[in-house]
Formats: C-alpha cells, structure tokens, sequence
C-alpha cells in the first residue's frame, strides 16, 4: 500500500515539474490548460503527501516539518510566478528559487523515506 502512495506521489512531483515549466515556456494565450491541469495535480501530490509526512512525523518531526514547509514555499513561489507572468516575464530569481524548492522538496522526501 505504502509503495503506490509513494509512487502517486513521485508521478504527482514529476507532473507538476512538467506541467510547471510548460506553463511558464507557453505564451499567456495557450497556457490556461496547462495551468489548470497542473493545479489539479495538486491535490493527489498533498492527499499523497499528507499520508506520508503521518508515516514521518512520528520518527523524524523536525524533517517532516521542513519538509512540508518547503513544499508549500515552492506550491506559494509558483503560484505567485505564475500570476506575475500575466504582467511581465518571470524573473531569473524566482525561477531558480522554484527549481532549488523543488530540489529541497526531493531531497528531504527521499531522506525521510529511507531512515
């Protein structure tokens, strides 16, 4: 059971790192789908997440905090880059704070799985 939660979970990231990018390469008039289809991803990547950070939290609670605390900077990083790509193109900065998140995210997820 645990294996498919873990697996939902690694496509959901992996999905939203596709979906993420191909949202911001698209032009503003072809995007709305992409994006809407990666907020949608969403909520299996949380459900999946939540169930592993309660598997956790009880061994390691301090990864398991950080963990999520990146994970909702990186969803709050994103969603903000994307709103600001209605009025401008998307810094340098926030691109690569997106991409070292998402990093971190992985990290400290395969961390935490295998201790």
């Amino acid at each position: 059971m645990m294996q498919t939660i873990l697996g939902i979970h690694i496509l959901s990231a992996l999905a939203i790192a596709v979906f993420a990018t191909a949202s911001l390469i698209l032009p503003l008039e072809k995007d709305h789908a992409v994006i809407l289809t990666s907020r949608i991803i969403y909520l299996p990547l949380f459900i999946t997440g939540l169930i592993l950070a309660f598997r956790t939290v009880h061994t390691q609670p301090v990864m398991t905090i950080l963990k999520i605390a990146i994970v909702l900077a990186f969803v709050a990083l994103l969603e903000i880059t994307l709103a600001n790509k209605l009025k401008r193109r998307p810094g340098i900065i926030f691109l690569t704070l997106i991409a070292v998140l998402f990093f971190l995210a992985a990290l400290f997820g395969i961390i935490l799985f295998f201790n």
